[in-house]
């Protein structure tokens, strides 16, 4: 995971809570942290893990990569974290042609 996802993270949070302010009350932390946190004031490497657990409590860490996928989701899972980010994007786009009406165009312009 990159510090990109997690300010992406925070930035969404914000989004969803409507504020740092409602997103502090909501995690128990205080507002400027979660600014400091977003500016990248604190490095991701400082914050620590209950911090992070505060903000999104429903979180789970994959240590090895294993995930708590089975059959073919944990199948296309292993398939994907060995392929690079342009063949990542080349078995995604194939999906959203092959499957259309599952598809939400959102989740195609997120990075």
């Amino acid at each position: 995971m990159k510090d990109k996802d997690f300010i992406d993270a925070i930035n969404e949070a914000i989004r969803i809570y409507g504020s740092e302010d409602k997103l502090a009350n909501m995690s128990g932390l205080k507002q400027p942290m979660i600014n400091r946190i977003k500016n990248r004031k604190n490095s991701i490497e400082n914050v620590t893990t209950g911090t992070w657990l505060k903000l999104f409590p429903d979180m789970q860490i994959d240590f090895f990569g294993t995930c708590k996928q089975k059959g073919h989701l944990a199948t296309i899972n292993k398939l994907l974290n060995r392929l690079n980010p342009d063949e990542q994007m080349d078995i995604i786009l194939y999906i959203a042609s092959r499957f259309s009406h599952a598809v939400d165009k959102n989740d195609l312009t997120k990075k």
